[in-house]
């Protein structure tokens, strides 16, 4: 079998625990923090929802597609919007962030079903490659038109992911750390064992005048009294067998 030293298995320990650590860490991250990040997204998107469908109520009855393009253009500026639509009452599109070129996925979406703004559709951008949850908010509880603002998913990933690199970089320090902390201390650990192993092959080799002194105020010290104690009787019989063959004789 193969001789692997003390301290690498200590440092051995060291590494697998702190990568199943950061592994559960992980885990656990992406649960909460993207839960957390998605309530918190799309609770923006219903407050700025809301705050357009206050605002546009009246533009909307006067057909003002310049005032209306004015006010979701400088709604987009918001952190992780990424489209902003204006429909009446038939879902026709008065304006939009697209500038004409609204995504097919958006205007086939039918709203006639129940809008729960707490849970909206997940849609994709075929061509931006972005997910959008697809907020939709009621003006006049429908009967002016919707508004409908597209938050970023890719926004929460991108978080998580930022969180998770700052996970991995601060467990891979902290195990370089606990690395070189556990080699020195190791050493002071193995020192005495090394030495205590020595004394034992020398008393097995039969050199038993050399007393067996190690102080470490652990375990390795009762080792090492241990191994005095058997010495010391390693002494006592061969002293007590010299005198037995000098009776003899």
């Amino acid at each position: 079998m193969k001789f692997i030293s003390l301290r690498w298995k200590i440092s051995g320990i060291l590494i697998f625990s702190n990568i199943f650590l950061g592994i559960l860490i992980i885990l656990i991250v992406n649960s909460t923090v993207t839960d957390s990040l998605t309530t918190e997204v799309i609770e923006r998107g219903n407050s700025i929802a809301d705050g357009l469908a206050r605002y546009t109520a009246e533009l909307i009855l006067e057909e003002d597609v310049v005032g209306l393009k004015e006010i979701i253009t400088n709604s987009l500026s918001f952190e992780s919007v990424q489209y902003i639509l204006i429909q009446d009452a038939d879902l026709n599109i008065l304006t939009d962030t697209f500038n004409g070129n609204v995504p097919s996925v958006l205007k086939n979406r039918s709203l006639s079903a129940d809008i729960d703004s707490n849970n909206p559709a997940l849609v994709t951008l075929p061509d931006l490659n972005i997910d959008c949850y697809d907020i939709v908010v009621p003006v006049e509880e429908g009967s002016l038109g919707y508004i409908r603002i597209g938050m970023i998913r890719n926004y929460i990933v991108d978080k998580v992911r930022e969180t998770h690199n700052y996970i991995i970089l601060t467990i891979a320090i902290i195990t370089l750390l606990g690395i070189i902390v556990v080699y020195f201390l190791a050493n002071k650990i193995i020192r005495p064992i090394i030495n205590l192993a020595k004394q034992a092959n020398d008393i097995s080799r039969g050199d038993l005048e050399r007393t067996v002194a190690i102080k470490t105020n652990d375990e390795i010290n009762y080792m090492a009294e241990a191994v005095e104690r058997l010495r010391e009787s390693l002494n006592i019989a061969l002293a007590r067998l010299d005198k037995n063959k000098k009776t003899r004789l």
